[in-house]
């Protein structure tokens, strides 16, 4: 399941910056709806008073065991996204200040031959304007490497280059031609790959995988960080309703959760008489104009994500 995801985890930074108590009060408010939701069928159900309470006795504590091990499997799978993503910047930054295009093309071989499909990889010597860096085996069919560095990180491998690489592994008689870039590929570089992809095709591999064959294959390069998450962990009523904004604003969903916990306030609220009747109708009206609130703005929110480059 860790290999599914560690492209995600590397291309795609971890979202959920809210602090302890707004993710304890998203647990705490799905564990109530939950249990009201539960309770509310329980009275439909045509059972004796005794035998209907420790029914929904037995079910609560089942419910109540299952969303705390989601939520702790929720936790770690974000502890792992933090480490893995983090991790992943440090060795970007690693490749990026490596000067010595002969250290790059090393750790390049090092990495595709961690790869049990690859035998038989040389580095090559520098020859005038030979492009192809690594020679081996791919699969059987003879393959070369070109192995690109940039020092910016908006580089992108243009159409130009993969055509001249193209042209070479064709004249040097190679069945494949792969290139490797910590930068990227501009569309029309891809879309020339595409296209000639038959007898003598090109492989494109970008930066993000560079780092996924870097911790996959376990190479030095790829550190073993750990997220480093800012402290503080007082709670005060300002800092309570401040997570609650957190939870409102973090996305759509939250907002509807409030919006589902308010519409079943009410639907108890119509069902109860006396005293309970009221307080149920307060909870679910406050639980709504919430709810609502937070849902329109987190469509004005999306603005914000434009300028979140990090």
């Amino acid at each position: 399941m860790f290999n599914d995801k560690l492209h995600h985890f590397i291309q795609n930074p971890p979202r959920d910056n809210r602090t302890r108590p707004a993710r304890a009060i998203d647990f705490t408010l799905s564990l109530i709806l939950v249990w009201f939701v539960t309770i509310f069928a329980a009275g439909l159900l045509p059972l004796e008073s005794a035998m209907l309470n420790a029914l929904l006795i037995i079910v609560l504590v089942i419910e109540t065991a299952l969303m705390i091990k989601l939520k702790f499997y929720r936790q770690k799978m974000l502890n792992l996204h933090r480490d893995t993503w983090f991790s992943a910047r440090k060795c970007r930054e690693k490749l990026k200040s490596i000067e010595s295009r002969q250290e790059f093309i090393a750790i390049v071989k090092d990495l595709l031959e961690s790869n049990p499909a690859f035998k038989d990889l040389k580095i090559l010597s520098p020859c005038g304007d030979s492009n192809i860096d690594l020679s081996g085996k791919l699969h059987n069919q003879k393959v070369g490497v070109m192995c690109v560095n940039p020092t910016r990180d908006d580089h992108k491998v243009s159409m130009e280059q993969v055509r001249k690489f193209w042209c070479e592994i064709r004249e040097s008689g190679f069945d494949r031609g792969i290139i490797l870039t910590t930068g990227s590929f501009s569309d029309d570089a891809r879309r020339f790959a595409r296209r000639i992809n038959g007898k003598t095709g090109i492989h494109l591999v970008d930066g993000y995988n560079v780092l996924r064959m870097a911790k996959r294959s376990g190479h030095p390069v790829f550190p073993d960080e750990k997220w480093r998450e800012e402290g503080g962990t007082d709670i005060s009523g300002i800092g309570i309703a401040l997570s609650i904004k957190e939870n409102i604003l973090n996305s759509r969903k939250k907002a509807l959760l409030f919006i589902i916990l308010g519409v079943v306030f009410l639907a108890i609220s119509a069902l109860q008489a006396g005293f309970v009747g009221p307080i149920y109708l307060i909870s679910g009206i406050i639980n709504l104009f919430t709810g609502f609130s937070g849902y329109i703005l987190s469509f004005l929110r999306n603005k914000d994500l434009l300028f979140d480059l990090d």
